[in-house]
């Protein structure tokens, strides 16, 4: 393990989660945890946000396996249904991205269809209600996974979908109208896809290779990341996310192991075990409180009862070579400092020295 960060460690999760579990979000303000599966719940207790469940505020976003999305706000007794729409080709519902600073959702379906809708609020009654932007079917890229783009010169906001295929299609798409505007190829598998717009940076997780970092000025892999694979035959689908703001990339496996990597380095920083060797698929981060953490969840073939795992990143409990590099640059500065004492000041060449600078200075 790198000292390079503290060590996360295990806190209490969640047990006997009922169904299989796909995808888990967390809210910002760490308090609770939706997952998402065959079967759909909302914890109250803990924390998400993956592709397939966006939760703004109190606003949960979802979709299902039959092409229909909902949106769910939290009301005194818990979440209640506001309203749900049906994509116009059935299709399972793959991803999912909100644009809270114009209220747009825009989704994509294994379907071939990527849609973006305005979520509104009636002034007189108070109803939410969402109205459709544009409803396009882009033959052929089975999008996986969808987010919004940086803003353009004229305001209007990209959406960029993540397709299947071997050759990893990344489409861009107009925000306003859903027009085709370009596209590039990953080069690999894509089974989830997580962006850092301000870094400039994609991670790209391949269920073969493992993630991959991409820069997208020039949409170059910068890094690969080894997860590997203990299964015979085609390799589990697994998330992959950025965390600490960037600086982590977390990747779940195949074997029960949960992957913590430098995004710079690329190197192993922890292993995160579940102690069962066991397919985990969904994984996510959050700063809860401002601590970092990770979540992950098992994913049972035979579903059953899954388990929900919590680590928290160790404040205080281990020097990192942060301090340790602090430390030794004072050392440093110090031994200078007595060296120039000792040789110079007690030699009295200090003193010689000042009173001849006038001199040189002024040309006397």
């Amino acid at each position: 393990m790198s000292f390079s960060r503290f060590a996360y460690t295990k806190h209490r999760g969640v047990q006997l989660h009922s169904g299989l579990i796909l995808v888990l979000a967390v809210t910002e303000d760490g308090k609770t945890l939706a997952t998402g599966g065959k079967r759909f719940e909302a914890k109250g207790q803990m924390y998400p946000d993956p592709s397939q469940a966006r939760r703004p505020h109190d606003v949960l976003y979802f979709g299902t396996q039959s092409g229909t999305w909902a949106c769910w706000r939290r009301g005194d007794d818990g979440f209640e249904e506001t309203f749900s729409k049906q994509i116009t080709t059935s299709g399972e519902i793959t991803g999912l991205s909100f644009d809270p600073s114009k209220n747009i959702l825009c989704i994509c379906s294994r379907s071939d269809i990527v849609q973006a809708w305005k979520i509104l609020k009636n002034s007189v009654n108070g109803k939410w209600s969402a109205s459709n932007i544009f409803s396009n079917e882009i033959a052929g890229l089975a999008p996986r996974a969808i987010t919004f783009a940086g803003f353009d010169s004229s305001g209007d906001r990209d959406i960029v979908a993540f397709g299947s295929g071997h050759n990893g299609p990344v489409a861009t798409l107009s925000g306003s109208t859903g027009k085709w505007k370009g596209d590039w190829m990953a080069g690999g598998y894509i089974s989830s896809a997580d962006v850092d717009w301000k870094e400039g940076v994609l991670c790209l997780n391949d269920p073969y290779f493992g993630p991959g970092l991409f820069r997208l000025a020039d949409e170059a892999k910068a890094r690969s990341f080894e997860v590997p694979t203990e299964t015979d035959g085609e390799p589990y689908t697994t998330d992959a996310c950025f965390g600490e703001k960037g600086r982590l990339i977390v990747a779940g496996s195949d074997h029960g192991i949960v992957y913590v990597f430098d995004a710079r380095s690329g190197e192993t920083i922890q292993k995160l075990d579940t102690k069962k060797s066991k397919w985990v698929k969904a994984v996510t981060t959050a700063e809860v409180a401002g601590v970092p953490t990770i979540f992950a969840a098992h994913t049972y073939r035979d579903e059953g009862y899954q388990d929900i795992f919590v680590w928290k990143r160790a404040q205080s409990s281990l020097i990192g070579w942060y301090q340790v590099e602090i430390f030794l640059k004072t050392l440093v500065v110090l031994g200078c400092v007595a060296f120039i004492y000792q040789n110079l000041v007690s030699a009295g060449m200090i003193q010689k020295i000042v009173f001849k600078l006038p001199r040189a200075i002024y040309g006397k």
